[in-house]
């Protein structure tokens, strides 16, 4: 209901050109503190949201797509530099073929308009990288999605991580396998293999920090073996009720601007704690510069 209402509102005249405006000023707002630099997605909902609406499988992975779209434009207009998006799991292999078929024909198609001149990934300066193990891509799907790579390369201000198809396990066995065929190989020896050396040899490569923010919607609190090492002491893990198809814009910018309002508290706290630390300090180097013995006695009679 609340969709189909949302529906003929976006109808009614001059609808989207007042929503537009206020995106915009939302963003200028959000723009005034600080920005997280890697957001990642576990856009999940959308055969529930299929299911709900009485609409095809397809339809709801269709709205899960355009989800996806409005999702990165808020996310980019902000000035986040990385995005993940958890677009298929390795155990996804396990649903219907029929359905794997959609979402990789979705998925292909998606891909491609992005990546065409003039369009979404020229318009933001964003490169593609799919993460994932490729080898379980048909060839055609594989074609496809290297020559999206291709064309978006040379971009530089964001990249957008497509996990494709992907988990963390296996990403964390590609690091281990990679770096065990550098030490055979003698590029590396066993004394080099450390924490970031690991780090840099993930499906992401050198190319994406730590993750700010993972976002999994329609109410599940579970990561689905989804970005086990990526995710840190200092990361943000949301579980929102919303399915995917219906987390637009707004939701995304409410998401960022409570981690912008939290991180600039810890901000604060943080320059506080400075200030009181700078302060004791030189209290202890005026105290040290106070004579510990008295002056030498002195007499106004002593002639």
């Amino acid at each position: 209901m609340d969709s189909y209402l949302g529906l003929i509102i976006r109808r009614i005249p001059g609808i989207s050109i007042l929503e537009g405006a206020l995106q915009t000023i939302f963003i200028n707002i959000l723009k005034t503190g600080p920005i997280p630099n890697h957001i990642s997605f576990v856009m999940d909902g959308n055969r529930r949201y299929a299911k709900t609406h009485n609409l095809p499988l397809k339809e709801g992975h269709r709205a899960g797509a355009d989800a996806m779209m409005r999702v990165l434009d808020c996310c980019f207009r902000l000035g986040v530099q990385n995005i993940t998006t958890y677009a298929f799991s390795i155990e996804n292999f396990s649903r219907k073929p029929e359905e794997v078929e959609t979402i990789f024909s979705l998925l292909k198609y998606k891909l491609a308009l992005i990546s065409n001149e003039n369009q979404f990934c020229d318009m933001h300066n964003v490169r593609v990288k799919i993460i994932g193990n490729k080898s379980y891509l048909p060839q055609d799907i594989l074609q496809d999605i290297e020559q999206v790579e291709e064309r978006t390369k040379h971009h530089t201000k964001h990249i957008l991580f497509i996990a494709f198809p992907y988990t963390s396990r296996d990403d964390i066995w590609y690091a281990t396998d990679r770096i065990i065929s550098k030490v055979n190989d003698g590029e590396i020896t066993i004394d080099e293999i450390n924490e970031d050396l690991f780090q840099n040899n993930f499906y992401y490569d050198e190319d994406a920090t730590n993750v700010d923010i993972l976002v999994r919607t329609s109410g599940h609190t579970r990561l689905s073996d989804y970005m086990l090492w990526q995710c840190h002491q200092d990361s943000v893990i949301e579980y929102s009720s919303t399915l995917w198809p219906d987390y637009r814009f707004f939701s995304a910018w409410w998401t960022i601007f409570k981690w912008s309002y939290y991180k600039t508290l810890m901000i604060q706290d943080a320059e506080q704690m400075q200030l009181k630390k700078v302060s004791k300090n030189d209290v202890d180097k005026r105290y040290k510069q106070v004579p510990t013995a008295h002056p030498p006695f002195a007499s106004v009679n002593k002639v």
